[in-house]
């Protein structure tokens, strides 16, 4: 049989329109290929695969529209059979896709989430980006083979979902019940209402947490109200501040995100008096104190000089037009100094080159 006509035979079978002598063919096709595999999975990894695949078994079998949570009809025992042993080929295809894109070694801590008892779950099957709401109103929006666990409403003293891979999430505000975010059990991201972007890179494992609004903590250890004396590591990030957790050393550190954007309310002044600007970020004479305390003001970042010589530079300019990078780099070259990015705050100092 040519693997065209298998193909067609397989999405029969998924359909429920074979004949018997047609299953039977597919059933003895998976044997053979169960007797001959070589692949061990873990029970984690059976989970994640086994979620995926029922997700898109019971939108199949339910009809139900993509990215919308299955709700599986009552089906028959021949339709249990042929669902079960689809469940079962498909399994067989996507573990060995799954192990051959995983990476060696045994730092991979995060890689999978456990399915949770009575949760929903979601996946992003597609090569684009999801965006959906959770009961609360909270917005995700889920990156291409991102998998997350959500209650249909929450009813816990927390709001707890789970998940692996990358996402976005806009959370919405309620000072009564925290809003967690959960990776395997190990990285927890808490907030009362803010907006944060959680990547899981697919290369190292390793997870990064970056704020764009509010606040944000992070830390390794027990998902519960007593994290602080059961975790490894507390991290409280706020805008433009990230932390990456590396899977190889096993620890958090902080960084500044890679494009800061200013707040949109900030009020921004420029040289000595509280007369405000006409436009942000043009200085005239201005101290170079002045101007790094206003590019701190704006951005929500420690902005500083390593000395008192330093900080009585002056800058002419007009930064309105660039990011805040760009706007160092052009300080930096006009006052003959540099900067060194140390955690999550910057440092300009004096040139040693020139």
């Amino acid at each position: 049989m040519s693997q065209s006509n298998f193909d067609h035979l397989l999405q029969q079978y998924l359909a429920g329109e074979c004949t018997e002598e047609e299953e039977m063919l597919v059933l003895e096709w998976y044997k053979s290929l169960t007797a001959n595999s070589d692949l061990h999975l873990s029970p984690t990894e059976r989970s994640l695969i086994e979620a995926r695949l029922w997700q898109t078994i019971k939108s199949n079998v339910a009809d139900q529209p993509a990215m919308q949570p299955a709700r599986v009809k009552p089906i028959t025992a021949r339709n249990w059979f042929r669902t079960t042993a689809a469940a079962a080929v498909v399994t067989l295809i996507v573990t060995a896709i799954v192990l051959y894109r995983q990476p060696s070694g045994k730092n991979n801590q995060l890689t999978m989430v456990l399915p949770q008892v009575g949760y929903d779950s979601l996946v992003n099957s597609t090569g684009t980006e999801r965006k959906f709401m959770l009961g609360d109103s909270t917005l995700i929006t889920l990156q291409p083979g991102a998998v997350i666990y959500y209650p249909a409403a929450f009813t816990l003293s927390t709001r707890d979902v789970y998940l692996h891979g990358s996402a976005f999430f806009n959370v919405h505000h309620n000072p009564q019940k925290h809003f967690k975010v959960h990776m395997n059990n190990e990285l927890t991201t808490e907030v009362l209402g803010t907006s944060f972007n959680i990547t899981q890179n697919k290369t190292d494992w390793n997870v990064e947490v970056a704020v764009v609004t509010g606040k944000v903590l992070v830390y390794r250890g027990a998902q519960d109200d007593n994290a602080e004396a059961n975790s490894t590591g507390r991290v409280l990030l706020t805008r433009n501040k990230k932390v990456t957790f590396n899977a190889e050393l096993n620890q958090l550190i902080t960084s500044i995100v890679d494009n800061p954007l200013p707040r949109p309310d900030s009020k921004i002044q420029a040289g000595a008096g509280s007369q405000p600007i006409k436009q942000q970020f043009v200085f005239e004479e201005a101290s170079l104190l002045n101007v790094l305390q206003t590019l701190s003001d704006a951005y929500g970042i420690m902005i500083t000089t390593n000395n008192a010589q330093i900080a009585e530079y002056h800058f002419t300019g007009d930064l309105s037009k660039y990011s805040l990078f760009t706007q160092l780099d052009i300080i930096c070259k006009s006052t003959q100094t540099t900067y060194e990015i140390n955690g999550s705050q910057i440092i300009v100092k004096e040139n040693q080159n020139q």
